[in-house]
């Protein structure tokens, strides 16, 4: 009886374990430990924003991108969400990842620059809306020490732009039926220290973003004048946030810089509006929240101002993620979209 028992036993025991199909080791991605497939990161709170015959602009710091293991997917669904014509990114710490990441958006193509060393810039455009033409890194070939300056910073140039060489690029956006030419400008100003320019010490880091600024309205003014321009990036601009802080004013303060009559910050009403609406707000940070990200257009996109928009992207609401979570995640930036009607 008991020999009987032992073998009933035994052939139940295989063949449990011979049923069930695939075999426990199979990868099949990421089942959000409910045993299905969905993705993670759906983020059913993101706006779609892209409009066929409006110009989509989103400039955003990615923060050493990727900074964790799950940033490519959520910055993938996020811009895919968002559908906007145009990105321009910052700090990419992975050119690879980048590039990993926009191949797996079939919408999607980019650019990169190749100067910038570990924090770089990255254009991703939508295929359907624009073509690319070329690309410009300004004063990459200038000197990159304040060494090299010799007490003038028109001796130093790249150096004002702390090693990151503003990305230029040449694009076409259409609708199908009307087009427009555009140079996107892609920059990342010096980070940290305060708003006291002293025209003393080139080394100080607002001054350096001072100089940065004259250098790109001088540029635009004698370059681009007749062109639509978009500048866009982290400025950096700590301190107090107004159009007087160094870092702005020669594009922003007409009293002060006759450069500024040629440039609109676009976005001056967050500026100049709550602290909880800028673009940084320091989650993970001890410095305040600082708006850094700005779009600023020149003369020949004035025009256009009456049927644009500019707003700052807000990721805790658009993700539903913790405001610790955006920032150690995602990214410490939110992203500031500019749309208009050509």
């Amino acid at each position: 009886m008991i020999k009987s028992l032992n073998k009933y036993l035994l052939v139940m025991i295989i063949l449990a374990c011979s049923s069930g199909g695939s075999s426990p080791t199979t990868d099949s991605g990421d089942d959000n430990g409910n045993g299905d497939n969905t993705n993670p990161y759906e983020f059913p709170n993101a706006v779609d924003y892209g409009l066929s015959n409006q110009v989509e602009i989103v400039t955003w710091n990615i923060r050493q991108f990727p900074q964790h293991s799950s940033t490519k997917e959520q910055v993938k669904s996020l811009l895919e969400k968002w559908n906007a014509d145009v990105y321009l990114l910052q700090e990419i710490s992975s050119e690879s990842e980048l590039i990993s990441m926009v191949n797996s958006m079939t919408d999607y193509s980019y650019v990169v620059d190749e100067e910038s060393g570990n924090l770089g810039f990255a254009l991703v455009y939508k295929n359907e809306n624009i073509t690319y033409v070329s690309k410009n890194e300004l004063w990459a070939d200038t000197s990159n020490s304040s060494s090299g300056c010799n007490g003038d910073y028109l001796n130093c140039k790249l150096y004002q732009f702390a090693s990151r060489p503003p990305m230029e690029s040449y694009i076409t956006w259409t609708d199908g039926t009307k087009s427009m030419n555009l140079y996107v400008i892609n920059v990342h100003y010096k980070c940290c220290g305060n708003d006291n320019y002293d025209a003393s010490d080139l080394t100080n880091e607002a001054t350096r973003r001072h100089h940065a600024s004259l250098l790109l309205t001088d540029y635009l003014i004698n370059n681009r004048e007749n062109d639509n321009v978009i500048l866009v990036g982290d400025f950096n601009n700590v301190g107090a946030q107004s159009i007087t802080n160094p870092t702005l004013s020669p594009f922003t303060d007409s009293e002060s810089f006759d450069s500024a009559d040629s440039f609109r910050l676009t976005d001056l009403n967050i500026l100049q509006g709550p602290a909880s609406g800028y673009s940084w707000q320091g989650w993970t940070s001890s410095y305040d929240a600082s708006h850094l990200d700005h779009i600023i257009i020149n003369e020949p996109l004035f025009s256009y101002q009456t049927t644009s928009s500019v707003e700052v992207i807000a990721l805790p609401t658009q993700t539903g993620a913790s405001n610790s979570n955006v920032s150690n995640r995602i990214s410490d930036h939110q992203p500031v979209i500019y749309r208009f009607y050509p």
